[in-house]
């Protein structure tokens, strides 16, 4: 009886032993990285304990420790990406700079282009409020050069009183085309010559047409700065009725622009000894000089401004414009001996040309001067206080 109680004492402590080999290994298992997530946990050694199991969970600390990192190690270099891959990802990079880099230097180049059109914009605006030349608005010069004839009619004299004056015992004025001549003395920066071109403009389109015609201001620091008008100089006018010779003497800035010849500068001398801005002639038999609209009325408005406004006959800026036009416009239909007949017959120029003046011409046409606008001559005085007699500083 002895005996058998022995046996099964050491029966027990082998049970022993292996629950603990078990164990163990168990725990050898859960260190590693197979342990955690790299063997599955329904494997045969986890059910079994081998021979194998038995072995490694006899080892020592040292021996596990090194098959624990040849482990790790294995998994490391697995989770390394391959050389290839590495190739693959330089050139993906290369790529993406390499693109953003492109797109960097597109918006750069927009940028700088944008920044050209915003300075030539700005330069533009200068010259605009500087008063430089520059294209007349093609809605602004239709509105001026084609005015409706009614509308004129209505306005008639538009209360206005006549600006001209009969030119006393001189010859006819004839043009470099044998025309009736109609010769203006101006000046860019003067703004009396700035408000008369409104109506010139307009009168002078009822017998021909205004193929170009610049627009500017007047001067800056003058009375009535900065009044937004046409230039003739640069302009082209054709007509089948009259020679129409300007000269705009000076720019905005007073300085010499145009110069007279001999026979212009006789003329001014005879017919605007001062030399005053504006002087107009109308081949001889009629003249106006100095103010003959208000630049007043134009104060502060725009080219398009002042022609939507002479559209409207209510307006003081249509009366005025249009009135003084039609005093015009009947002047020269008297040079032209009412040719023709569409505009000159009109009731209410033929009014208007009964009010005006007659005198008598000097009867030797062979000494009628031929005037033109380009010609070299004599230059324009130099005192320009005395010549510009309007100034009021």
């Amino acid at each position: 009886m002895a005996k058998k109680r022995k046996k099964n004492s050491g029966s027990g402590s082998s049970a022993v032993q292996r629950r603990a080999q078990i164990q163990a290994q168990a725990q050898l298992q859960s260190r590693s990285p197979q342990g955690a997530g790299g063997a599955p946990a329904g494997g045969a050694q986890s059910r079994t304990p081998s021979s194998s199991s038995t072995s490694t969970a006899g080892t020592s600390p040292k021996s596990v420790s090194t098959a624990t990192v040849r482990t790790t190690t294995r998994t490391e270099a697995s989770s390394r990406p391959s050389s290839t891959a590495r190739q693959t990802q330089r050139r993906y990079t290369r790529q993406r700079v390499s693109g953003r880099t492109r797109w960097l230097i597109v918006a750069g180049a927009l940028i700088v282009v944008l920044a050209i059109i915003g300075g030539f914009i700005v330069l533009s605006q200068q010259h605009s409020s500087s008063g430089a030349r520059g294209s007349t608005d093609p809605e602004v010069l239709k509105t001026v050069t084609s005015v409706d004839s009614n509308l004129l009619a209505q306005i008639g004299t538009g209360g206005q009183k006549s600006p001209l004056k009969a030119v006393t015992n001189r010859d006819r004025l004839v043009g470099p085309h044998g025309k009736p001549e109609v010769f203006y003395w101006g000046a860019e920066f003067c703004p009396y010559c700035a408000a008369e071109r409104w109506s010139l403009v307009i009168a002078l389109s009822r017998f021909g047409h205004f193929s170009a015609l610049p627009e500017t201001t007047s001067s800056s620091s003058d009375v009535y700065p900065d009044t937004a008008t046409f230039t003739f100089y640069g302009s082209s006018y054709t007509s089948s009725y009259i020679d129409f010779v300007p000269l705009e003497v000076e720019d905005r800035n007073q300085q010499a622009l145009q110069t007279p010849n001999q026979e212009q500068q006789q003329l001014v001398n005879a017919l605007n000894p001062s030399g005053g801005f504006p002087f107009l002639d109308i081949a001889n038999i009629y003249m106006s000089q100095g103010q003959t609209v208000d630049p007043g009325l134009l104060s502060g408005l725009s080219q398009k401004d002042i022609a939507i406004q002479i559209t409207n006959s209510s307006t003081s800026i249509s009366k005025s414009i249009l009135g003084v036009a039609n005093y015009l416009t009947a002047g020269i239909c008297v040079a032209t001996n009412d040719q023709p007949a569409s505009v000159c017959k009109a009731s209410f120029i033929q009014a208007i040309e009964k009010q005006l003046p007659r005198a008598a011409l000097a009867h030797s046409d062979s000494l009628a001067v031929n005037l033109t606008s380009l010609s070299a001559g004599l230059p324009p005085d130099n005192n320009s206080r005395q010549r510009h007699g309007y100034r009021t500083n």
